[in-house]
């Protein structure tokens, strides 16, 4: 059954239970990957939006993931292979075919020279990101879930800080996105071309929201919680 969401549970928390409502969330700038402990009546004071709509389209959702999987109930090391499976390879794969696209576009309008120069600092910070969590952080996560002890928490503290950080600056980096693309919306009369990198361009929003939820909101979250107080 699904749980009704209501106004005081936090956005983490509601993603967790209703994926789907992360589209509707971040299609109003509400950033429920990197401010998940904030409650759903916060987020709708801060962002001047109708609480009660909000409710009402969250909760109209079905709480299935799009690939048929609870990531509720994996644990953390499933979680941590589940993320390089679906989201890592998936970037390493996207970022150089949508690169050469973003440069066609900026071919048929130089206007949107600002937005190649934000997917290019993007790119190289996403791949920086997934490469320093595949080599280095998450061994150091999947070691200490194994066996923890205060000295691998210690050790590990930093890099989790550093990821949190790097996670808000892609996020930043979005809605920069959606203030020169007009949410993605292309203008009448414009070139197939940025109608595609607009659409590949949320749809890298969408990949790497759900992605830094999985980690801020409940593989960082639960590790901090049950693995050491």
């Amino acid at each position: 059954m699904v749980k009704t969401i209501t106004e005081k549970m936090t956005l983490g928390d509601i993603v967790t239970e209703i994926p789907k409502a992360g589209d509707i969330l971040r299609k109003q700038r509400i950033d429920f990957a990197n401010d998940g402990n904030r409650t759903l009546k916060e987020a709708a004071l801060n962002h001047q939006l109708p609480l009660e709509n909000l409710l009402y389209e969250i909760n109209a959702e079905g709480s299935a993931n799009q690939d048929g999987i609870d990531i509720k109930y994996m644990d953390e090391a499933g979680i941590i292979k589940y993320i390089q499976r679906k989201y890592h390879e998936d970037l390493k794969d996207e970022l150089p075919v949508l690169e050469s696209y973003v440069e066609k576009m900026v071919k048929e309008d130089a206007s949107l020279e600002a937005v190649e120069d934000i997917f290019l600092n993007l790119k190289e910070a996403l791949l920086d990101h997934t490469r320093d969590e595949d080599d280095n952080v998450f061994p150091m996560l999947e070691s200490f879930i194994e066996a923890p002890s205060a000295d691998k928490w210690e050790a590990l503290k930093p890099h989790m800080t550093e990821l949190e950080d790097e996670h808000r600056n892609a996020a930043e980096a979005f809605w920069r996105f959606r203030d020169l693309t007009n949410d993605y919306t292309a203008k009448e009369g414009d070139p197939g071309i940025i109608r595609f990198v607009y659409q590949r361009l949320e749809n890298l929003e969408k990949a790497t929201l759900d992605h830094v939820h999985l980690e801020n909101n409940i593989l960082f979250k639960r590790v901090r919680e049950t693995h050491y107080q």
